[in-house]
């Protein structure tokens, strides 16, 4: 049974959750979107810093890489092989002799594809030809170098010659002819350039990537988190509170979610508890019942027979004083079940306050008829309030019950009735019996009595001075 109650109780729960979502989506409060911005702007100022970082780190990484053979150019043995192959050439008398430059060209096979010169000659430094370094046909080489040269030259073009591709020296040899001036360019840099260029832009992508993808798997992990407790709570387990996350929306839907929970898992204990204490009222009441209604059968039993004529009189006192037992009874479940049902709003309608005062006076007289003195103190009364007729006759019944269980009939019973300041105003005051032995209290009269009037937006109050005097307040506001 208490597993279909949870699911009941969760599906309803959930349904009115649902509604509260439609109501107020969550998705309008931005602040995951928000999280995420601020997540990209880091991520790319660390992906700037980053790629900045790593690339003014490669002349360090250069000094060590160009001691790798064939890395770096070596100046002094090309130096030793330029100068012995021009004594073997003429060097062209002018760029634009073509013939001079073919039988000139077989001087530049000792450059790899890496190096390129340029040869100028006499005071006035005429140039007379040059070869440029294969590399630099090369689409591919031609790309990445514009690229580098776009994105570094601001702030690399000090740290390396000609932003760090191109590195150059001079030496002067002996041609056959004359004397030349040789300006040789070398492109080796190129070889840990472009390829530390692609190191660096991997290193701001990931960093790039790093936040948003942590920021992510944390979403995820809490969306995974979300989804077991559902699962939880969807299976009748409301024992596992739901741990906190943030601020945000998952936050907020965590929070809710949990105090969903706290919810029903207060309201199925609650429903348990209250079936479990209706269940023993009533098995108390059903024996409680069962003796003074054996005693009653038997006595009309005895009546309806006719067997002793002088007693019928006694019996029909006893018949009466069991019925007494058995009202009392029904009345103490009546009374609690009462105070323990579910809040219920009444019907409140307008009720004259001379209906009020007639149903205190018939209480009062029924008191005299019980043997007790009253004394009352009326004030006018006009106007009304809003009430539901029953249910204060229900009040009153309790309340002046109270008084004919446990007053003192040697005392008199005062009740005051008066209306200021917009308040209607009862004030009911008994003596209490000295020696109340064998009377069981549990007050549920009284707890009946002041649920009444708070349903009438009014109050209930009660004090007992020294154990002897017992006092109600009973006001209700006027229109």
């Amino acid at each position: 049974m208490t597993k279909k109650i949870k699911h009941k109780e969760l599906r309803s729960h959930t349904k009115h959750f649902t509604v509260l979502c439609d109501k107020n989506p969550l998705w309008k409060i931005p602040r995951i979107r928000l999280q995420f911005l601020v997540t990209i702007l880091l991520s790319f100022m660390l992906a700037v810093g980053g790629f900045s970082l790593t690339w003014h780190m490669m002349p360090c990484a250069w000094k060590i890489a160009r001691h790798i053979p064939g890395m770096d150019l070596d100046r002094e043995t090309l130096k030793t092989e330029l100068t012995e192959r021009a004594k073997n050439y003429d060097l062209p008398s002018s760029e634009n002799n073509k013939q001079e430059q073919a039988a000139f060209k077989p001087f530049f096979d000792c450059l790899d594809s890496y190096t390129g010169i340029a040869i100028y000659s006499g005071s006035e430094r005429y140039f007379r030809t040059q070869h440029t370094a294969d590399i630099v046909h090369s689409k591919n080489w031609n790309f990445f170098t514009n690229m580098i040269f776009q994105i570094t030259y601001s702030n690399y073009a000090s740290v390396l010659p000609l932003n760090g591709i191109e590195d150059y020296f001079q030496i002067k040899v002996e041609f056959k002819n004359e004397t030349g001036e040789l300006y040789v360019s070398s492109f080796h840099n190129s070889k840990l350039t472009i390829p530390w260029f692609l190191f660096s832009i991997g290193v701001a992508l990931f960093l790039l990537l790093l936040l948003p993808l942590l920021f992510l798997r944390k979403k995820v992990q809490d969306i995974g988190i979300l989804k077991d407790h559902i699962l939880q709570m969807s299976g009748g387990d409301l024992n596992h509170p739901i741990a906190s996350m943030g601020n945000d929306e998952l936050g907020v839907l965590a929070r809710e979610l949990d105090q969903m929970r706290n919810t029903l898992y207060t309201n199925i204990q609650q429903e348990v508890e209250s079936r479990r204490a209706n269940q023993d009222l009533i098995t108390a009441m059903s024996h409680d019942l069962r003796t003074p209604l054996t005693i009653l059968h038997g006595y009309l039993d005895i009546l309806a027979l006719g067997r002793n004529p002088e007693q019928q009189s006694e019996y029909v006192r006893r018949c009466l004083q069991k019925t007494e037992d058995i009202q009392q009874l029904t009345d103490r479940m009546f009374e609690y079940s009462l105070v323990y049902e579910p809040p219920q709003s009444p019907l409140l309608v307008p009720v004259p306050l001379k209906n009020v005062q007639h149903m205190l006076s018939e209480h009062l007289d029924f008191l005299r008829l019980a043997g007790f003195q009253t004394s009352e103190t009326i004030a006018p009364l006009y106007g009304q309030i809003e009430g539901d007729e029953t249910s204060l006759k229900r009040l009153f019944q309790n309340l002046f019950s109270n008084v004919l269980k446990y007053g003192d009939k040697s005392e008199p019973v005062t009740l005051q009735i008066s209306q200021k300041n917009d308040i209607f105003q009862i004030i009911l005051s008994n003596a209490v019996k000295k020696d109340l032995t064998g009377i069981e209290s549990n007050r549920i009269g009284l707890k009946s009595a002041e649920k009444i009037a708070k349903m009438h937006h009014g109050t209930l109050t009660f004090t007992q001075k020294d154990k002897t005097l017992f006092l109600v307040e009973v006001t209700f506001p006027l229109p």
